[in-house]
């Protein structure tokens, strides 16, 4: 197993949700490996295959542009992970457990106190998707302004 084989569910697991989800997003020097975005707020996802302290210490980083950060692990690393909750619910951040192509929250993940306003906005602007040009309108579409 790969870490990118991770990606399409946690993918598919916050469209579901009605975020839009985006893949190895670089934020201020770092590179999340997946962040969700809705009217609601931003999401920050660290995907690993072992090393959920090293992807904790990432997901905390993020909390600084993201409302609410994750780790995502396979199932088995999970249960290991969720053994140390209190060191999730320290930081705020949530564990998510995938298994043959299912999320499943082991951990919510709780409000950023980290939280620096302007950098959230920074990353929406970054991410939102290109304008449609008025010239992709064709003249004699009927459609007038």
């Amino acid at each position: 197993m790969l870490e990118a084989d991770l990606l399409p569910p946690i993918v598919h697991h916050f469209e579901s949700l009605g975020f839009r989800a985006i893949a190895e997003v670089p934020v201020d020097g770092r590179r999340a490996d997946l962040v969700a975005i809705s009217d609601a707020g931003v999401v920050a996802v660290e995907l690993k295959l072992f090393r959920w302290r090293q992807a904790l210490r990432q997901a905390v980083a993020y909390q600084v542009w993201a409302a609410d950060a994750y780790v995502a692990l396979p199932f088995v690393p999970a249960l290991r992970a969720v053994r140390h909750r209190h060191r999730f619910a320290s930081e705020g951040v949530g564990l998510l457990a995938v298994l043959d192509g299912s999320v499943r929250t082991f951990i919510e993940a709780a409000p950023s106190p980290r939280l620096f306003p302007p950098l959230t906005d920074w990353v929406r602007r970054q991410l939102a998707p290109p304008a449609i040009s008025l010239d992709a309108f064709r003249a004699d579409s009927g459609e007038r302004f």
